[in-house]
């Protein structure tokens, strides 16, 4: 009985992100794929019969328009492979030519994913465009870490920018071409937020939040990043409402929208709480963010005590006996959702497999999800569930 019901589930989870990565696909930020999935999702927790609702908000939102472009001129000549460097502004539409010339590191996300960039320069010393770095390989879309300077900018590979590292150890000039176009725009989204727990413990009032961002970047369907928290967390939420728990707080599952663009939809969300001076019911956060594949867990979590707590619900389900993956707990960084909740002192974890290679990428399509990793997930969050106190 077990093994047909684990089949069912499963089930349940491939098609939500079929829908979510097929039907939908690409769900960036401001636009109607964006849009398309958070109605999705709204559907998918109402129809299991959770008390649901949609958290409008508007936001400054970013367009790209065409293709960016990026030339070396001399001493080589050579058309490099691009992507976007998120919310760039942009240059004249005949684009920008001038001298690179290497500026620093950009901390995407400090010490995890740190870009080395280049400036281009002009004829008087000026900024006219930055080239950033994948470090982790062929270029693919990345938020621009100092957005507010929308200066434009492009992303090249790790290999390029070897190539370009020894021309300029050379003491050769390196002249370039740039072409970015992206525009600022005002948007509509919404984070959706479900109530399937509430607890019996009526001296209690706090609340733990289970949540996964709903959006993904540019050019990418997002199976895996993230198709797969989103079935988790309405796996989650289908198993509160129809069984019997005993928590001694309430549980909100929350799919929150523009994760990939600055963690919009949780700093909308954690700021309207401040704002209400309800900030100090949420007793924890537990984040699910790309939790179908990858030879790693790597688990953010704070503080030390809740840290403990989530190695125990590892062990728990077994994660630690499994010799297809390797697991690290780690200390919270500034990488998604839960980093909102964090910088308000609330306890937070974020459940992550690193990294499918095809992540930010055309390729993160269905057929890469591994079911039996989301479902360790799920189990992982129930086991920590029973340790918040």
């Amino acid at each position: 009985m077990s093994n047909i019901k684990a089949k069912i589930v499963s089930e349940e989870i491939k098609e939500t992100i079929r829908v979510l990565s097929e039907e939908v696909g690409q769900r960036f930020a401001g636009t109607e794929g964006e849009w398309d999935g958070t109605e999705y999702i709204y559907q998918r927790l109402s129809e299991l019969g959770v008390k649901t609702e949609k958290q409008v908000y508007p936001f400054v939102g970013w367009e790209p328009k065409g293709t960016p472009e990026l030339e070396i001129l001399s001493p080589v000549s050579q058309v490099l492979k691009t992507a976007y460097l998120l919310f760039s502004g942009s240059t004249p539409n005949t684009g920008i030519k001038g001298k690179l010339t290497y500026h620093g590191v950009k901390g995407l996300i400090p010490g995890v994913y740190d870009m080395p960039c280049y400036n281009v320069l002009g004829v008087e010393g000026d900024i006219l465009a930055q080239v950033v770095v994948n470090s982790g390989g062929d270029p693919i879309a990345l938020l621009n870490p100092r957005a507010k300077f929308p200066i434009p900018a492009v992303v090249m590979s790790n290999e390029d920018h070897l190539k370009i590292q020894k021309l300029l150890n050379e003491g050769q000039d390196v002249e370039v071409f740039v072409k970015v176009e992206g525009h600022i725009k005002t948007c509509k989204s919404a984070n959706i937020i479900s109530h399937p727990y509430k607890t019996n413990n009526t001296t209690n009032r706090k609340k733990v939040i289970i949540c996964a961002h709903s959006d993904t970047t540019l050019n990418t369907p997002g199976a895996y990043d993230n198709g797969s928290g989103v079935a988790g967390i309405i796996e989650i939420a289908r198993k509160l409402n129809k069984n019997q728990y005993d928590f001694p707080f309430d549980i909100d599952v929350i799919a929150f929208s523009n994760e990939e663009v600055g963690f919009i939809g949780a700093d909308y969300y954690v700021n309207n709480l401040k704002e209400m001076g309800k900030i100090d019911e949420i007793a924890a956060v537990i984040n699910l963010d790309q939790i179908s594949a990858g030879d790693k867990i790597w688990s953010w979590v704070g503080p030390e005590d809740f840290r403990q707590k989530v190695e125990e619900s590892f062990r728990e389900s077994g994660a630690y006996d499994r010799n297809d993956f390797t697991v690290d707990v780690d200390t919270p960084k500034a990488g998604a959702d839960e980093w909102m909740f964090h910088l308000e002192g609330i306890p937070t974890a974020l459940l992550m497999f690193w990294r499918l290679p095809d992540y930010h990428r055309p390729t993160d399509t269905i057929e890469k999800i591994e079911y039996d990793k989301v479902e360790l997930i799920i189990e992982t969050v129930f086991n920590l569930l029973n340790k918040i106190e």
